[in-house]
């Protein structure tokens, strides 16, 4: 399953999530905002300095949308 890690009040992260909805893709949303541990997780495993970060299986699949984030 996806991992998805976003922040509060990203337009880019919404857009991610909505994409994902529509598509029918299921994932598990994580907000960096408020839980230090998954903040720590994409900057230190996924070495991500910009939401959305999409993960599967540990892999990094994606760090930022369309070139936002």
């Amino acid at each position: 399953m996806l991992e998805v890690y976003v922040k509060d009040g990203c337009p880019y992260c919404e857009k991610q999530i909505e994409v994902f909805k529509k598509q029918g893709t299921e994932f598990k949303l994580y907000n960096v905002s408020n839980d230090p541990e998954a903040l720590k997780k994409a900057k230190q495993e996924f070495n991500a300095d910009k939401v959305p970060v999409v993960a599967e299986d540990g892999a990094v699949k994606n760090i930022g949308f369309g070139g936002g984030g």
